[in-house]
């Protein structure tokens, strides 16, 4: 007569060793590869960003407005801090929506402004200049000190996305120096002292920085990797 013969103790927990040991080494894999994936979704659509941004520029002899402004007649607000404006999406589609929503950011439903999940976009002489006022609340109505800093490191704009760590600058924690000055700061030829570091991922795709993108370089700052 015949007889089956079963798997012993020590050949399931070998197997089960062989499953845990591939598993161990497929998720970090397959995580590293949706992070890549994220970080290429975020660069092409910066790369559109930009040129649309351009485009406007040469129909208006300026870049659109960022700043707070807020239009009774419609009774929203038509700009906010710092977000691509309607202004790109209509009357011209320079793009086909202003909304581009950055990957890497905690989306939170039903928290804040229609833009709460986008990527950033600052109009460096919204912020740091006059040339807003008509449109601007509070007006400003003298450039900041800041503003030639800013025009020589990025230029006349930038695009920022969280990155991989998921908050702006370095990590959650401003009071940590986890780079020569500062949590919140990145050596720059100006010498402003509160840029964000730019995200490298030569450290590991979750390596800390911010992904961003302005009108001097593809990279975000002049004179960085």
């Amino acid at each position: 007569m015949r007889t089956s013969r079963g798997f012993t103790l020590i050949e399931l927990l070998i197997v089960v060793a062989i499953i845990a040991i591939l598993a161990a080494i497929a998720v970090p894999n397959f995580l590293e590869a949706q992070t890549r994936s994220r970080v290429s979704r975020v660069k092409a659509d910066m790369r559109s960003a930009a040129t649309a941004l351009e485009s406007y520029q040469i129909d208006h002899n300026q870049y659109p407005f960022d700043g707070y402004n807020y239009d009774g007649s419609l009774g929203t607000t038509r700009y906010n801090y710092w977000f691509l404006p309607l202004d790109l999406s209509t009357p011209v589609a320079y793009l086909t929506t202003c909304r581009l929503v950055d990957p890497f950011r905690t989306h939170r439903s039903g928290e804040g402004h229609w833009q709460m999940e986008d990527v950033r976009y600052r109009n460096i002489r919204s912020t740091w200049g006059p040339e807003f006022g008509e449109i601007q609340s509070p007006a400003r109505t003298s450039p900041s000190i800041y503003l030639n800093h800013m025009l020589q490191d990025i230029g006349e704009w930038d695009i920022v996305s969280v990155g991989p760590d998921n908050y702006w600058g370095p990590n959650a924690n401003s009071s940590e120096a986890l780079f020569p000055g500062g949590a919140y700061s990145w050596e720059t030829p100006s010498g402003y002292p509160a840029h964000t570091q730019p995200y490298d991922p030569t450290n590991g795709t979750m390596s800390w920085g911010d992904i961003r993108r302005s009108q001097l370089s593809p990279t975000g700052y002049v004179n960085t990797p």
